[in-house]
């Protein structure tokens, strides 16, 4: 987590649309994999 935000540092004051993007991506798969977990949840 600690690597991840030094990350995001040094990529803000070059790049932040990418860095945007790819927490975007990380959101999305958290939500997708959390759904897919409950869904799971419920039938089984």
């Amino acid at each position: 987590m600690r690597l991840l935000i030094i990350y995001l540092r040094t990529s803000m004051k070059t790049n932040w649309k990418s860095v945007l993007l790819y927490i975007i991506r990380i959101v999305e798969l958290v939500i997708t994999g959390a759904a897919g977990g409950a869904a799971s949840g419920w039938i089984g």
